[in-house]
């Protein structure tokens, strides 16, 4: 048998000096206060204190003549179950309800950072914390993301670390802007990102000439790079609405001068992608052939059919037929 020392109903919000005399009252029924305390090992006004809260739950009856009998334990479990949850789920509910204070605390901390750089100009050093600060701010953005890339070609790397963000942002239904030099297309990776991009809502343009690298959120917070040629250094976090206003027109006229990403333009391995649906039903033996992933292959064509306003390949096959890209 075990012993009377454990607490087996604690979890359900039975404290112990309870517990104990009610398992006393199961295993003695009918006995009176005096001699139940004895059994429970109490003194018999704390027995008597103890019974007044077991009766007022339900766990106990006391009858006239002070004889004692515990109420079912199928029935006492079930009912503190009920309420132990009921209670549980009310502070989930408080909980929940008080993950608003991560915005006040944000709030306070955006707050702490514009008041704190005497220019409006937060200075944030180094690759980690600068990309780490760029999420942050693309997290809250709520309206708009402008966006210069100066350098060409995306590598692997920066394509990788901005794309569930830049997903996750046309999602949340941002509107997002972005130029690039024009020789990013001539890269089957830059140019195979910026259609998905472009498929997703995002609007993309090019230009030739030099361009100053900026991302600005919500036209109240722009970057800048610390020093333009070594970009690694760091960057300038601007909150001053002067500053803001002149980046902004700069972007605008950057935007004016550039020329709409190409609808039409395909990258090779799409190209690839759409000859080799025309020839092979499969999409193990399509990807085979290409030396790709069934993964990859499979939303290589998804793509194509959304460019391509179709429901089904062949539908796709012949809206790409009449575009001329077959």
């Amino acid at each position: 048998m075990r012993g009377m020392s454990e607490a087996e109903l604690s979890y359900l919000g039975v404290a112990a000096d309870e517990e104990l005399v009610y398992r006393s009252a199961l295993r003695a029924p009918g006995l009176g206060a005096e001699a139940l305390a004895l059994a429970a090992g109490m003194g018999v006004d704390e027995l008597r204190a103890v019974l007044a809260r077991l009766e007022a739950s339900g766990m106990v009856t006391v009858a006239e003549d002070e004889g004692i009998a515990a109420a079912d334990p199928f029935v006492v479990t079930e009912r503190l179950v009920e309420s132990r949850l009921t209670e549980l789920q009310a502070e989930i509910q408080r909980v929940i309800a008080a993950r608003h204070v991560v915005g006040v605390l944000l709030d306070d901390q955006r707050d702490g950072r514009r008041q704190s750089p005497p220019d409006g100009v937060e200075r944030v050093e180094g690759p980690d914390r600068v990309r780490a600060r760029i999420d942050e701010l693309a997290f809250f953005a709520r309206h708009e993301l402008l966006s210069v890339q100066p350098n060409g070609p995306l590598t692997a790397a920066a394509i990788e670390g901005a794309k569930e963000a830049d997903e996750r942002a046309l999602r949340r239904g941002l509107e997002m802007r972005t130029i690039l030099r024009s020789d990013a297309l001539h890269d089957p990776r830059t140019a195979e990102y910026l259609a998905e991009l472009s498929v997703r809502g995002a609007r993309i343009r090019t230009m030739d000439g030099p361009l100053e690298r900026m991302l600005i959120f919500d036209r109240t917070t722009a970057l800048v790079p610390i020093d333009p040629r070594e970009t690694s250094r760091g960057a300038l976090v601007v909150h001053q609405p002067g500053l803001i206003s002149s980046l902004i027109a700069l972007f605008e006229r950057f935007w004016c001068a550039g020329e709409d990403l190409d609808q039409e333009h395909l990258t090779e391995i799409e190209r690839q992608v759409l000859k080799t649906m025309v020839r092979v039903e499969k999409d193990e033996a399509g990807a085979r052939e290409l030396g790709i992933s069934v993964r990859t292959y499979r939303g290589h064509v998804a793509s194509l059919l959304r460019r391509l306003s179709a429901t089904h390949r062949a539908q796709g096959v012949l809206a790409a037929r009449d575009r001329g890209w077959l």
